[in-house]
């Protein structure tokens, strides 16, 4: 959806107060939003619930102020309360299950398994990185924002976005190698 589009969905929001103009960016970023939190906290459950309190504190923002970057908002929301959880929360063991869930079976078992394993070595290289380098991957990578929306969305500027993302690459993949054996 055009940036156009979201920012007088927002509009109305914000001048109407608006549920269906709502209901229509809740459909836009929900997913998004669900996604970077799987990332983010121990269980599905977990992210379900982070993701809720996401929109209604959205929502509550949205009708009281105008808003240029829907999708900054709602991400820096769900950055807040993500440090809120763990504020209140003892962690407990990360489980990424969820997130393979969402992988559609495609082909024959054995490209699946392949898949799901390839999957599992990836989820738990991630875990491996730092905080702000998985965050600026999930971002990119899996919700598929471009720089300025992450560095909106990071409190960032673009160039600080860039230099992080190749940093997290190079992490990434310095984790995947793996190392040779000399004799």
């Amino acid at each position: 959806m055009s940036a156009y589009r979201q920012k007088f969905l927002a509009f109305r929001v914000y001048r109407f107060k608006d549920t269906d103009a709502y209901g229509e960016l809740y459909d836009i970023h929900a997913d998004r939003i669900r996604r970077f939190l799987v990332f983010k906290v121990p269980r599905k459950e977990d992210a379900e619930e982070i993701t809720s309190e996401v929109f209604l504190r959205g929502w509550e923002y949205m009708t009281s102020s105008a808003v240029d970057n829907v999708g900054a908002l709602l991400f820096r929301i769900a950055r807040n309360i993500t440090a809120d959880f763990y504020r209140k929360n003892t962690p407990v063991e990360v489980v990424e299950d969820s997130v393979l869930e969402q992988v559609p079976a495609s082909g024959s078992l054995v490209e699946e398994v392949t898949q799901k394993g390839e999957s599992d070595d990836l989820i738990e290289k991630m875990k491996l990185l730092k905080d702000e380098y998985r965050e600026v991957l999930v971002l990119r990578y899996l919700n598929e924002l471009s720089i300025s929306e992450i560095a909106s969305t990071l409190e960032q500027t673009p160039n600080n976005v860039r230099v992080t993302l190749h940093r997290a690459k190079k992490a990434l993949q310095e984790l995947c190698v793996e190392p040779s054996i000399t004799t």
